[in-house]
């Protein structure tokens, strides 16, 4: 892919050359793992301020069709929600808003396990009442490998946060992440700050 390869140009970040190669040897839509990779991937330009290569490697996505796999869609969803975050940096509301709408829809979509648009819509509703502050920040964690003096763990669930905290709360899907959205901004940018000078 030549964004792999404009990176390889742009980049002198130990992390996200590693995740470009490993991308440029296989990156597959249909694959968790691939897709893992490819979100580490954008979250880490983006907290090295790489905006325009972060937007780039996030299109790639756009054409996924939605199948409701989400150890696929997981990680595409955070995407879109870093890119809902950026749009509305650059004051591109309305595409921000229909990326929203498409996350909203996928989410709203019938299961197998819930077979009708009422019920479905019933479990979301209790799917996101419980991200909060506390479950989406990983304070906890990263309180308590930092009592063992494990400052590379407690950065890894920085960073992990990150994909909650902007990829969730940036979509506006989320009761109680709205309610907090000061709070997590906060920390967003805390974060991001230990994140580039690890």
């Amino acid at each position: 892919m030549e964004i792999l390869e404009e990176i390889s140009q742009q980049c002198s970040e130990k992390k996200i050359i590693q995740l470009s190669h490993k991308l440029a040897k296989k990156c597959s839509f249909k694959s968790g793992a691939d897709m893992e990779n490819l979100c580490h991937l954008v979250y880490w330009l983006y907290v090295y301020g790489y905006d325009d290569l972060t937007l780039s490697c996030i299109s790639l996505t756009h054409e996924v069709p939605f199948n409701q796999n989400y150890r696929i869609w997981t990680f595409i969803h955070n995407m879109w929600g870093l890119e809902i975050r950026i749009l509305k940096e650059r004051g591109r509301t309305d595409l921000a808003q229909k990326i929203t709408e498409s996350i909203d829809a996928h989410y709203l979509l019938p299961t197998k396990l819930e077979p009708t648009v009422t019920k479905r819509k019933a479990m979301e509703e209790r799917r996101r009442e419980r991200f909060t502050y506390e479950t989406v920040s990983n304070r906890e964690q990263i309180e308590a490998t930092l009592a063992e003096s494990d400052v590379k763990s407690a950065n890894t669930w920085r960073f992990t946060a990150l994909l909650s905290m902007i990829g969730n709360t940036e979509t506006g899907l989320y009761p109680a992440l709205n309610e907090s959205k000061g709070q997590i901004e906060g920390t967003v940018q805390s974060y991001m700050e230990i994140l580039r000078q690890s």
